[in-house]
């Protein structure tokens, strides 16, 4: 509000930085995550900010954090933040110059800017707006590291790469983000109105429109396109975002929904079977809501048998999974993983399912950025928005290591997430997905098998 840096003195003292043209060092904190969800400051001199019981604010707890050191974070909708320290009060800027912790509620005085320097160990790819995903870096440390990731590997881009079936909506297959990540399919002859590789669908170049019984999978709504942009939207290409696994995926759109969102279950049976017939290793699933079908059960079924990994958000009626099933992420298949969503402040979102015995994982799924059609971005909320966070991490870790069993990257998922208090009763992990962990752990993996592309192929029927 000042315009002043927050500046932590060798004394201990904790003030304002007048000069902002001239930013001092010691106007650098790192912020820290707890367990608990609130976080910490520590300054450069190593000392973290602490709250007196005077309101005073010093630099000068030493030793691990307490709770005189620990801030819960509130976002502004400006865009500003305010820090709540235990006693309720909130970190103040005085206009006299210093800091104090007295503030009884978020006013101008008591919110700040944050400035986001990114440290060597991070890979940033130059996308124009890659600071509006917070889901994949983030300042408060509630995101998947994904750039910490991306140091270590951003995907391959030899021919084979992985296949991503997204059933959904249909992708735009012609966004400037997406059009060079799709799956091609090798052996069709795009609009020549003759099944060239005999599976039972005509014109199938880049995957089917099961709602509308055609080869021509465009998304004329925006859900299926804003998926495919978080798993593989192509990145360090100086515009728009970057996708989780942006090079190496060949997106595969399987549409089953139509314009307004709904499709029949019967059309989904036919999309994995479709997925699974024609070598998708993974099928990401951001829709659900009806009941139990015995034939979406076996479908899935046979993809696991089929080696196929199926991601599925948990749903959005912010219920207890474990109590009122969700489908098809409650199916009980061993290759699903089930998929709640977290905000960018750590906890679940409001909407989002749980379930300490049905629901596996976490991921960011509150007001994550995207594509949508038309060459265009949007922010969109839901589990249908974690769900693809979780596929783009699977292909990632896949195309680290290209031998690992569906059994192996699902396991590795779920033993690198971050553990967190708020989201320890929500799934069986406990946790929120780690990009960075997930490649360290995939690395001590045995590979389990010599070459995924020896695995026999089924055609659709």
């Amino acid at each position: 509000f000042h315009g002043a840096a927050v500046i932590a003195r060798p004394d201990g003292t904790v003030g304002l930085h007048d000069d902002k043209d001239k930013p001092s060092w010691f106007t650098r904190f790192s912020l820290e995550s707890n367990s608990d969800g609130t976080v910490s400051l520590r300054s450069k001199l190593g000392g973290y900010l602490v709250v007196e019981l005077t309101g005073a604010v010093k630099a000068n707890g030493w030793s691990a954090v307490d709770k005189w050191g620990k801030f819960t974070l509130k976002y502004n909708e400006d865009g500003t933040v305010s820090f709540r320290s235990f006693l309720g009060s909130y970190v103040t800027a005085q206009d006299w110059g210093v800091l104090t912790a007295t503030g009884h509620s978020s006013g101008d005085w008591e919110k700040f800017t944050v400035i986001y320097r990114h440290e060597a160990d991070q890979r940033i790819p130059n996308d124009e707006s890659f600071d509006k995903l917070w889901g994949m870096d983030h300042f408060a440390n509630r995101d998947i590291d994904a750039p910490e990731a991306w140091e270590h590997f951003t995907g391959t881009k030899n021919s084979r790469g992985i296949v991503l079936a997204v059933i959904d909506t249909g992708i735009d297959y012609k966004h400037k983000e997406l059009k060079d990540q799709m799956w091609v399919n090798p052996g069709e002859i795009a609009g020549n109105g003759i099944d060239d590789d005999g599976n039972g669908y005509v014109d199938d170049v880049h995957g089917y429109d099961f709602a509308n019984d055609d080869g021509d999978p465009m998304d004329d709504n925006v859900h299926g396109t804003h998926c495919s942009g978080t798993i593989a939207a192509a990145g360090n290409n100086s515009f728009g975002v970057a996708g989780v696994a942006w090079q190496g995926v060949r997106l595969m759109a399987l549409k089953f929904l139509t314009a307004e969102g709904s499709g029949r279950t019967s059309d989904a049976v036919k999309a994995v079977d479709y997925a699974v017939a024609m070598g998708a290793r993974i099928a990401s699933n951001s829709w659900g809501g009806a009941g139990s079908s015995s034939a979406m059960r076996v479908a899935i079924e046979r993809a696991e048998v089929a080696g196929m990994l199926f991601v599925a958000a948990a749903g959005n009626d912010g219920t207890d999974n474990d109590d009122l099933p969700h489908f098809p992420s409650n199916y009980q298949s061993s290759n699903i993983i089930a998929v709640a969503s977290t905000t960018k402040a750590g906890p679940l979102s409001d909407f989002s399912c749980y379930g300490r015995q049905t629901v596996h994982v976490a991921a960011p799924g509150s007001g994550i950025y995207s594509t949508v059609p038309g060459g265009k971005y949007k922010t969109l909320s839901g589990t249908s928005m974690a769900c693809p966070h979780v596929s783009g991490l699977a292909a990632l870790v896949w195309l680290y290591r290209p031998n690992l069993s569906m059994m192996q990257v699902k396991d590795i998922i779920l033993k690198s997430t971050v553990s967190d208090v708020a989201l320890e009763k929500a799934s069986i992990s406990g946790g929120r997905i780690n990009a960075l962990r997930a490649l360290k752990l995939a690395a001590t993996y045995e590979a389990a098998q010599k070459d995924p592309e020896t695995t026999n192929k089924q055609h659709c029927k």
